[in-house]
């Protein structure tokens, strides 16, 4: 216990990591105390606030929040519409003191009825990540959402694993998908093996392909809000360099030729200018899918394709992560660990290609040693030895 005296009163002190708390005014020492250890037994149970700086509204805090965000325009307003639509009339005017993990779950299950499991998601992330700048602020201790959903368990969000497994094509599948989009049909090569997403192809220009070095930079995106296009960062916020496969030069060169400046788009709509995702989609992407028979395939689907292609030529997770620019690696592991289980008997192939030189090596100087009186790989089983006549070299992999 930690209560002292301050002149004709008492007051109880607690620490909460590096800060001590305390108040004062007690008439007597036990009441000191007893104040003390509830303080005690809300941090230990999550429910602790500190004085003063838990008074502000979750709406200032959120108005902070968003002033402190690096993402893309895209990103932002897709979490200002969450804002709105989910979290704000619940939760706007409420004080940070005031939310406990209790409530966060009872809103979550509520939101569950209402919403497909995807928005729930999306909506508590957002929740959590406006609570986390109140606990690096100091004015939590522990974030409420964080403690709900330790408190709520494995089903406490809906599984963000979709019932239909999303289509990716092989090499065949993308060429004859390429074909079947006319005008665009290097540009669905770029995006399959590139892992590009719509916005950010659409935005490239002719500066960002290094022919010599065959490295894509991918600096901006197009994104389209409210019908209105903008011009922002990639999702990530970052940009970052993709390497070009050397199949794809030839065609990225051909398609340079023809561009004046070093500042104009690689590709365009049909009349010029920037490619708006819904004409180009209607136009081009879908009779392609229908011509090619890919019902179900989405342009979105073409960068899970490149990181299925990607996998399947051995790129490490590290690398992929990088190239879909993705900020977390575990992100990366979340999304494509199906296309990685998928693939083992892939990764075994790969190891015996790489190992079938050496052991054919070794095999054949078996037999040259056998014939010249070197060592005997046999001699050594005595009367089970077989003779050299019985030495046979097997190619592998084995089948």
């Amino acid at each position: 216990m930690s209560a002292h005296k301050r002149g004709q009163t008492w007051e109880a002190r607690w620490r909460v990591g590096t800060k001590q708390h305390s108040k004062g005014g007690f008439h007597y020492k036990k009441d000191a105390e007893k104040y003390e250890a509830q303080q005690r037994s809300r941090i230990k149970s999550h429910s602790f606030v500190p004085p003063k700086r838990a008074k502000v509204t979750l709406q200032e805090l959120t108005d902070e929040w968003f002033d402190s965000l690096t993402t893309s325009e895209r990103t932002r307003s897709d979490y200002m519409d969450i804002w709105i639509r989910s979290i704000q009339p619940e939760w706007a005017s409420m004080r940070l003191e005031h939310i406990r993990p209790d409530e966060v779950t009872r809103w979550v299950r509520t939101l569950r009825k209402d919403f497909s499991p995807q928005t729930v998601r999306k909506t508590f992330s957002v929740f959590k990540q406006i609570l986390d700048l109140a606990v690096s602020q100091e004015r939590l201790t522990t974030n409420p959402a964080v403690r709900a959903k330790e408190l709520g368990g494995k089903g406490f969000l809906p599984s963000p694993k979709s019932s239909k497994a999303t289509l990716v094509l092989n090499h065949r599948q993308v060429a004859d998908l390429a074909e079947a989009s006319g005008p665009y049909r290097l540009m669905i090569l770029v995006m399959a093996y590139t892992g590009v997403r719509f916005g950010e192809v659409t935005a490239l220009r002719a500066r960002d392909v290094e022919i010599g070095d065959r490295r894509l930079h991918v600096r901006r995106a197009f994104t389209d809000i409210k019908g209105r296009l903008q011009l922002t960062t990639p999702k990530s916020g970052e940009s970052r360099v993709i390497p070009i496969p050397n199949f794809l030069v030839p065609h990225l060169m051909t398609q340079l030729f023809e561009l004046e400046t070093p500042e104009d788009l690689l590709f365009t709509a049909v009349k010029g200018g920037p490619i708006r995702y819904r004409t180009w989609r209607k136009s081009f992407f879908d009779p392609a899918i229908r011509a090619t028979d890919l019902k179900g395939f989405t342009p979105h689907s073409l960068r899970k394709t490149y990181a299925s292609l990607s996998i399947q030529a051995g790129v490490n997770p590290k690398q992929l992560q990088e190239a879909l620019g993705h900020s977390d690696i575990r992100l990366t592991m979340d999304l494509y660990t199906s296309l990685y289980e998928a693939d083992r008997d892939g990764h075994a192939a790969r190891l015996s290609e790489a190992a079938e030189t050496v052991f054919s090596e070794k095999c054949s100087q078996n037999v040259r040693n056998a014939g010249t009186g070197g060592p005997d790989p046999w001699s050594r089983l005595g009367d089970l030895n077989p003779g050299p006549t019985h030495y046979e070299c097997v190619a592998l992999p084995l089948s």
